[in-house]
Order: structure tokens, then C-alpha cells, then sequence
């Protein structure tokens, strides 16, 4: 067997696996961090939107199941077990959910993520902080993004 089977044959063997997400925000340009209301979690590399970045971060997620009025499977329902009781059947008008949140300069501060299709269109970079509130559209983060990030002089990345 040729040196390039066997090394196919380890690929296949052991798959790549996503680095750990660990507590606490990320260092420097290391990852990007989720903060779920004051819940804080480092996701390494990049993992290129907020939904994603919410899945690795360690936290229990459920997606929905795509039967309600909108048809999205991938909205976030749950984090952590909450909301207890949701059937994950989709996302209602006037309901609460999971409002994704990100930085913006000028000053620091949360901006709404502005986008109708849900966390998996937020885009997020390493170095990043993107920020999960379950609540009405007038829900808010309960913690500023300096209380989340405190490296000093951190300012969001333009990505």
C-alpha cells in the first residue's frame, strides 16, 4: 500500500474534529465569542456565522424543526433548555425568541443583528463577539460588549 492510501486511509479513520469551545471570551484574534445573556464562550478558528458559532460553543442547542409558518429548520429554539416548554415548531409572529445580537463602533455597543433570516446569516469573523438574548423584539443584552470582552482597547473586527 502506497503512502498516500495509507494516509487517506487515517483520514478516514480520524475525521477532523472542530477545536473545543471553552468558558470565558477569546484572546485576541483566537476565535469568536457567544455571549448568551452573561453566559460566555470562546469558539475557536472561524466558523463564519453566529448560528454556527452558537452550535460549537459548547451550549445545549436545539434547532427547530422547520413545520411552523416560516419553514426554518434552522432557527435556534433552545439554548441551555430554554425556552422550557417550546415545541420548536417554529418561530411566530409576536412570540419571543433567540434575537442575535453583534458590536458596532462608535460607540461600542450592541447593534441588532438587522437581518430577517435568523442567526445563520449574521456573519461573524475571528476576534469577533456575537451576543444571544431570548426574549420580545424589545429585549435587550444584559451585559455590555466590555464586560464580555475585556481586553483592553478591543474593538469589534470589520468583517
Amino acid at each position: 500500500m502506497s503512502i498516500l492510501a495509507v494516509l487517506f486511509s487515517l483520514v478516514a479513520l480520524f475525521p477532523a474534529v472542530d477545536p473545543v469551545a471553552r468558558t470565558g471570551a477569546c484572546e485576541g484574534t483566537e476565535g469568536v465569542t457567544v455571549a448568551v445573556g452573561v453566559l460566555v464562550r470562546c469558539v475557536p478558528g472561524s466558523p463564519g456565522d453566529a448560528r454556527t458559532a452558537l452550535e460549537r460553543s459548547g451550549l445545549a442547542v436545539r434547532l427547530g424543526d422547520g413545520s411552523g409558518p416560516y419553514a426554518d429548520s434552522r432557527y435556534v429554539c433552545r439554548v441551555e433548555g430554554l425556552p422550557d416548554g417550546d415545541p420548536c415548531t417554529g418561530h411566530r409572529d409576536g412570540t419571543s425568541f433567540w434575537k442575535v445580537w453583534r458590536v458596532g463602533l462608535d460607540p461600542v455597543a450592541w447593534r441588532e443583528s438587522g437581518t430577517q433570516d435568523g442567526p445563520g446569516a449574521v456573519r461573524v469573523c475571528p476576534g469577533g463577539l456575537v451576543g444571544f438574548v431570548f426574549g420580545s423584539k424589545t429585549a435587550q443584552m444584559p451585559v455590555a460588549p466590555e464586560r464580555v470582552v475585556t481586553t483592553p482597547g478591543w474593538l469589534p473586527p470589520r468583517c
